[in-house]
């Protein structure tokens, strides 16, 4: 059985959290009005965080990548953030984002991942955000991860099969591997292992929303040179 504030896709739900060292977040539903801070947000991680969670290839999240992440229709793709409050209350920071991605064919099995701020990790962020999420995500009835690794990543591999994840046939042709994990109540730590493992999933399928080589979103294409 869910919580009952458990997220339910309304745009004005919220719940507040305190991490292990007293500070509070907030959790809410992403909104377009995010677009700005999510910008602001890529162009501050590390390259270790850009690689990790984009496979290296993007530089600046691109106007459709950021169209597609921050307007979503919290059903088929449900996207939370977690913020803190400037001490004037003023300001609010996005310090983490946490989305699953319904995949077509499959309404109970979706692409997942999680992201905290590089100044922010380790202070479990990342485990509040993942609890949300695996109780919006049964509540929309999601039930499974899925996460495409390369099959030569051997330390993302290993990361989802001690979480409990399982090998199964792959969609996407050689050069991959497909896992599932199960969303039932878990201790958190492993949803959020698995949440980072499936990251990879997420890149392939941002890089797809990639310009083509040398194209422009702005202007007529001037041919070749």
């Amino acid at each position: 059985m869910e919580p009952t504030d458990a997220f339910d896709g309304t745009p004005t739900w919220k719940v507040v959290r305190t991490l292990p060292d007293g500070a509070a977040i907030t959790i809410r539903p992403i909104s377009p009005d995010d677009r700005e801070e999510l910008r602001r947000a890529f162009r501050e991680t590390s390259a270790t965080t850009r690689y990790l969670r984009f496979m290296g290839v993007v530089g600046e999240l691109s106007e459709s990548m950021l169209t597609y992440l921050t307007e979503v229709d919290q059903k088929n793709h449900i996207a939370l953030v977690a913020t803190i409050t400037s001490p004037d209350l003023k300001t609010e920071r996005g310090v983490g984002v946490a989305r699953v991605i319904r995949l077509e064919g499959e309404p109970h099995v979706a692409e997942a991942a999680i992201t905290v701020a590089d100044d922010m990790q380790k202070r479990g962020i990342g485990s509040a955000l993942a609890i949300e999420l695996e109780h919006a995500a049964r509540r929309a009835g999601i039930h499974t991860i899925r996460a495409e690794v390369l099959e030569g990543n051997a330390a993302m591999r290993a990361i989802l099969e001690m979480a409990g994840a399982h090998r199964v046939a792959s969609r996407n042709g050689s050069g991959t591997l497909s896992y599932n994990f199960s969303i039932e109540p878990v201790h958190p730590t492993r949803i959020v292992d698995v949440l980072r493992g499936a990251a990879q999933t997420m890149a392939m399928s941002l890089l797809k929303l990639l310009p083509p080589p040398h194209a422009h979103e702005k202007g007529p294409d001037k041919g070749p040179h």
